[in-house]
């Protein structure tokens, strides 16, 4: 029988896991939802995570090496045309798997700024998991999955959000299921190289920061 001392220890590791461990796993869609991705089309799903506060993961497909939307995700120039609001990004520390990046976020009047620093562990061209360690939110973590195919690369984006102030669920959720697809559209929009592409054109509409050379 397992005494309730080591049933609150057996508890409070479970809270304190991190959220990405139930999801570390990224398997292959199936072929319908593969067709979807393959065509320009994503997959969101709002609360990926039992018990977040608020949560989305957001799938997508990009037909580009791998390497280059790696390099062009954890790289701050980039991040200027991909994340709506930046106003500061520097990578603070950089070695082997391990990064710590410090961002400031200001999306107007009616959003409070966002200041945080947040590490990063990374598996080169699989698997990244973020988390914050200092700023002005209460918890800000997740992941980025990529998954190679032979036309390009799925990639899985998942943020686990939950501010200091007090804001209603259903609005932060409903705004980051609008938000992180664009945000993966306009990465797609960046690495993807076939000026006269529709689709590329729409993906690149998306962007909020200006797209280099423009």
């Amino acid at each position: 029988m397992i005494t309730r001392r080591l049933l609150c220890v057996l508890l409070f590791l479970l809270w304190t896991a991190p959220a990405w461990a139930d999801s570390a796993s990224f398997e292959l869609p199936g072929e319908a939802s593969l067709e979807k991705l393959r065509s320009g089309g994503w997959i969101v799903d709002s609360d990926p995570v039992a018990g977040s506060w608020a949560s989305a993961s957001v799938v997508i497909f990009i037909p580009a090496p791998l390497e280059r939307i790696w390099n062009t995700i954890i790289n701050c120039k980039d991040a200027f045309v991909f994340v709506d609001g930046l106003e500061y990004c520097e990578v603070l520390e950089e070695k082997g798997d391990f990064a710590r990046t410090r961002q400031i976020v200001d999306k107007g009047w009616a959003v409070p700024e966002l200041e945080f620093t947040f590490e990063t562990r990374r598996d080169p061209y699989r698997r990244m998991e973020f988390n914050m360690t200092e700023g002005n939110l209460k918890v800000m973590k997740g992941s980025w999955d990529f998954r190679q195919l032979d036309d390009g690369a799925l990639v899985r984006y998942i943020l686990i959000l939950q501010p200091l102030l007090p804001a209603p669920h259903w609005l932060v959720r409903r705004n980051m299921k609008k938000d992180l697809p664009d945000m993966l559209r306009c990465i797609r929009g960046l690495v993807v190289e076939d000026p006269a592409s529709e689709a590329l054109i729409k993906d690149r509409q998306q962007c909020p920061g200006e797209m280099p050379g423009s």
